[in-house]
């Protein structure tokens, strides 16, 4: 297992993330300190960075330096947002943060940083043509990307801190925002890409702004599921987020919940670009991409013969198989137990009558069916539910997520509550409530055909006689052991499928 380092400066913040890489190229963040520092708002007050706050970023870099050690992470890979290019010091602040501390940053061109938020992009959420709209801090970035290569891209020279300080000198908070909206209009109105955009075209957002703007937008929808990659927010939650905050001066603007205080001084800005180019786009909703530069940072670090590997096209893929990587113990059978609910699912399709957008959900929860054992044995099952939902799984839908961990959790049917369910009514269809039970039986069966954890059961095939299912199993040894297990799960298969279930 290869540690790496990554520190990151920011326009408002300095971040280290410690991430371990294992041989087949996957990777995953075990430890990450961020801490502010304001470095983008003095540059844009003074043009360069001020004394005080090149102490404060040396002190911080100090002591990452002295975790990195700590950690015996000696692979360090340093970067910074173009933004620091403008500072007349930066030069001699770079230096000095080396002669202190050995990190040697690379400072990213607009264009590289582009490239790095596409790339977060296309390996968060599982979409192909799109078009992503990232708010940094001097300039906005509107790129349209197809089968994953950038075809079109605008860049508004202004992002949310210089905008910001444009119009620092306007005191009512509404006519800020009001010019501030006015400004960006203008420079994208004549925009030949823009506003010849195909109807129904997905939009994408990155960065700070829209994370910040998730995290508003759950509140005033009362969203039921706190998470924040894939978040979509419609046309009317923007307005309901964009109305509140345009009124509020920065004090107010700080006691927003769930909104940093180092942000709250650029979010009205950064939402009067983005309503603009909402507008001007006619943008229906919006997919928030949290965290779209931070994992364009953590590929580019990766060892270049491991990165290929460790970016397939199937996101989920990726996702799934790094969690095995990482947290399956030594001789785990999820992938027995995996292929087997595929086969299930595949073979009794004229029994269960889901549709394929569960696929997603089914590979998911078998994936991770055994999940809840690393907090404690007894019904794991239940315990599995706040790991799928919280373990960053990428390339999926929010609604694909929560229906696996109600579907892992419901592998133990005494586990199913409706009421439970119907917390997340703002999510899940009846539909996807019926789905819930009968995948969750579908894992429990698969799992008791691999009880032995010796892959004994390596195909089956279903005989389906009125209100009777024979299940014929094709085996490689002596699977008799995994037959009992696997009929024991007849009681709760009738349940659901009203069928009488006999494995031989």
């Amino acid at each position: 297992m290869e540690k790496i380092a990554i520190v990151k400066l920011g326009a408002d913040t300095i971040k280290l993330s410690l991430v371990d890489v294992a041989p087949n190229g996957y990777y995953n963040l075990f430890d990450e300190v961020v801490e502010s520092v304001k470095l983008g708002a003095s540059i844009e007050q003074a043009g360069l960075i001020k004394p005080n706050v090149v102490n404060e970023a040396l002190n911080i870099l100090k002591l990452f330096r002295k975790l990195c050690d700590a950690n015996c992470v000696y692979k360090i890979y340093a970067v910074a947002e173009s933004f620091i290019k403008i500072a007349k010091n930066q030069k001699s602040f770079l230096d000095e943060i080396y002669n202190n501390t050995g990190f040697s940053f690379y400072i990213y061109s607009s264009e590289e940083e582009v490239k790095v938020v596409y790339r977060g992009i296309t390996s968060l959420i599982d979409i192909s043509k799109a078009i992503g709209i990232y708010v940094a801090p001097n300039q906005t970035h509107i790129l349209q990307f197809n089968r994953r290569t950038i075809v079109n891209m605008q860049t508004i020279e202004y992002g949310y801190l210089n905008l910001a300080e444009k119009y620092a000198d306007v005191l009512d908070p509404a006519e800020k925002s009001e010019k501030m909206v006015k400004e960006i209009e203008f420079l994208i109105k004549s925009n030949e890409f823009i506003n010849n955009i195909e109807p129904e075209t997905t939009f994408v957002g990155a960065g700070s702004v829209f994370e910040s703007l998730g995290k508003l937008g759950r509140k005033v929808s009362k969203y039921p599921l706190d998470l924040e990659n894939n978040y979509v927010v419609t046309a009317d939650a923007f307005d309901s987020v964009y109305d509140i905050v345009k009124s509020l001066d920065l004090d107010k603007t700080k006691k927003l919940k769930g909104i940093s205080e180092d942000r709250a001084d650029a979010l009205a800005s950064g939402l009067a670009i983005v309503k603009a180019i909402k507008e001007q786009c006619k943008i229906p909703a919006l997919n928030i991409c949290a965290g779209a530069f931070d994992e364009g940072v953590t590929l580019n670090a990766l060892p270049v013969d491991t990165l290929e590997r460790a970016v397939p096209t199937d996101m989920l893929s990726m996702s799934l198989e790094a969690i095995r990587t990482f947290y399956d113990r030594e001789l785990s059978n999820t992938g027995n137990v995996y292929n087997l609910a595929i086969m299930l699912f595949k073979q009794l399709k004229v029994i269960h009558k889901l549709s394929r957008v569960y696929v997603k959900p089914l590979r998911i929860a078998a994936s991770m069916y055994n999940c809840g054992t690393r907090i404690g044995f007894n019904n794991f099952a239940a315990k599995s539910f706040e790991i799928i939902i919280n373990s960053n799984i990428k390339g999926v839908s929010q609604k694909d997520i929560l229906v696996a961990a109600f579907a892992c959790k419901c592998q133990n049917l005494d586990n199913f509550s409706l009421a439970d369910c119907m917390k997340y009514s703002a999510i899940l269809s009846e539909e996807d409530i019926d789905a819930i039970r009968k995948l969750g039986v579908l894992i429990q069966l698969a799992c008791a055909m691999d009880k032995s954890r010796m892959g004994n059961i390596t195909d089956i095939t279903c005989d389906i006689l009125g209100d009777s299912i024979i299940m014929k199993t094709i085996v490689k040894a002596d699977a008799s052991f995994d037959i009992i297990q696997a009929q024991k799960v007849a009681g709760d298969f009738k349940k659901v499928f009203k069928k009488i279930l006999q494995v031989i």
